[in-house]
């Protein structure tokens, strides 16, 4: 390319700049079809490999074959072989093939059929193993020895022997699987029992939020006391659901959830007793919050604080409960239909077939425009996303 360059009479004749000549040197090797490098031979195998015996279409074999040096095709044949006798089909490969074409080069016998074997001797299922390995093919690249053996027995074992329990766990949380789960899970579950918390306890915080009982020893000891010390039962779900919420809460995090609840008028107690009867409150966006405790405000004259004796009223989606329920409830109560002891936080904890039954069905006839205003506050959530 320099030397095509040199033989350009402006540049050889010494009549165009270093600036320029740098310009038309960058402009010739960015744009020209001299810079399309061919491709190797040991690339073109490859995503012959993937296209042909994969069924992965020809972009996905090429950024596949990218992925993977490959100089025969002898390994990855025994590895589809090893896959299909397994009861591996066509889709479940091509999956494989897209995400993870490096397992085409591992030795079939030594580092794919052991692990498959692992999740067939713990008595789960065919169509589990193909539908998990199919879908998350990275589990494949853990080690059988330091991760996925003693990983999945020590889920099993917390998990009471719940095939069914672990094989959820592990298809909502396959990360759990390349863990050191003898160094995370093991001595928080000690800290549990530390505590008083045991039994069926421990393998619901597992189901519940394996992210908590693989945190950090050191963080979520700390995590344990402060729930303890904030006066919650250990006895109750509710516990396990406040360490759920200290699990996906950093340090800061907390002190700005704290300050939003401040500046809508929350004291620091009404916060933290908030967070006793609902944690998840905790994890509820601002945006989502701001709009509810604005809604309550104008429309229901409620003062912000009233939210917090009531916080599971915001967990409920803002369009599709909160404005449509309104819609009915504003109707009702101007025709003093609802009695003076029915509030719209109690309608709003009603189920959607007993809310429809009580207070639109029965009424459908004398107030045509109560369907009307429901449905079309309904309709209009429809094309707004879920809070």
């Amino acid at each position: 390319m320099l030397a095509i360059l040199l033989r350009n009479p402006l540049v050889a004749g010494g009549r165009i700049s270093p600036g320029a000549f740098l310009r038309l040197l960058h402009h010739e090797l960015f744009s020209s079809p001299f810079t399309t490098l061919p491709s190797s031979p040991n690339s073109d195998l490859a995503a012959s490999f993937f296209k042909t015996s994969c069924g992965l279409s020809p972009s996905a074999a090429l950024a596949a074959a990218s992925r993977l040096n490959m100089k025969t095709t002898e390994n990855a044949e025994s590895v589809l072989r090893i896959l299909a006798s397994y009861g591996f089909n066509k889709s479940n490969i091509a999956l494989m093939a897209a995400k993870q074409p490096i397992l085409f080069s591992f030795h079939p016998e030594k580092c794919i059929k052991p692990k498959l074997d692992l999740f067939i001797a713990a008595g789960f299922t065919g169509n589990f193993i193909t539908n998990l390995f199919s879908k998350y093919p990275s589990i494949l690249t853990h080690s059988l020895e330091r991760k996925l053996s003693p990983n999945l027995h020590l889920l099993m074992n917390t998990l009471g022997g719940d095939r069914k329990a672990t094989a959820t766990s592990i298809e909502g949380s396959t990360w759990i699987l390349s863990l050191d789960l003898k160094n995370r899970m093991l001595p928080n579950i000690e800290t549990l029992r530390e505590h008083g918390i045991a039994g069926a306890s421990i393998p619901k915080l597992v189901k519940l939020c394996p992210r908590a009982l693989t945190q950090q020893p050191d963080r979520f000891r700390k995590s344990v006391t402060f729930i303890e010390d904030m006066g919650f039962d250990p006895s109750n779900t509710v516990f396990l659901n406040g360490l759920k919420v200290m699990a996906g809460l950093t340090p800061p995090a907390w002190e700005r959830k704290l300050q939003l609840y401040c500046s809508l008028g929350w004291s620091q107690e009404e916060t933290l007793s908030a967070f006793k009867k609902c944690p998840s409150s905790l994890l509820i966006s601002e945006e989502k919050v701001r709009k509810i405790v604005a809604f309550f405000v104008e429309n229901l004259k409620w003062e912000p604080s009233r939210l917090a004796l009531q916080p599971i009223l915001l967990s409920f989606s803002f369009e599709k409960r909160i404005v449509p329920k309104y819609a009915v409830f504003n109707i009702l109560s101007t025709r003093g239909l609802l009695g003076t002891n029915m509030s719209f936080s109690t309608l709003l904890r009603m189920s959607e077939s007993t809310f429809l039954k009580k207070y639109v069905w029965k009424y459908s006839d004398t107030i045509p425009e109560l369907l009307d205003a429901y449905k079309v506050k309904l309709d209009n959530a429809v094309a707004v996303p879920s809070n």
